[in-house]
């Protein structure tokens, strides 16, 4: 479940980030009262944070020790 969160919140944020430009060109969402800039910002905070709260980074019996001798 939390990958699945960490997805759709890393897709959101993206999302997020073009917004404003998404906002001006699909008249549909034109509809939406506020102004886009302070909406891209919420969602790329909100998000964002989303992101990295639920990211699992790599398990550390994956990574290996890396000597000289091989």
């Amino acid at each position: 479940m939390g990958k699945a969160v960490y997805r759709a919140s890393v897709f959101l944020t993206a999302t997020g980030l073009f917004w404003p430009v998404l906002y001006g060109n699909i008249k549909a969402l034109r509809n939406i009262p506020g102004n886009p800039t302070i909406q891209a910002l919420v969602m790329v905070l909100v998000f964002g944070a989303l992101a990295y709260l639920t990211y699992e980074g790599e398990e550390e019996s994956k990574e290996e020790e890396v000597t000289a001798s091989g």
